[in-house]
């Protein structure tokens, strides 16, 4: 499981998806569930954190598609 932990507009957020492949789907839609600027408080793909360079959620997608997830 992908658990996310961000900041929108001030609120601190969590959103989870079942596995990497569906968040990349979701974030491919016309209109994902997150906005690519949200900044990440943390990220965990079952339960170990995942270290990021880029703090936001098209930072996130583009460490899984570098990744070839």
């Amino acid at each position: 499981m992908l658990k996310i932990i961000y900041e929108n507009g001030g609120a601190r957020e969590t959103i989870t998806y079942k596995s990497v492949a569906d968040f990349m789907a979701n974030q491919r839609l016309e209109v994902p569930d997150l906005e690519d600027y949200y900044k990440i408080d943390s990220v965990t793909l079952d339960d170990q954190p995942i270290q990021l360079k880029d703090k936001t959620i098209v930072g996130l997608y583009n460490k899984f598609d570098s990744e070839g997830q």
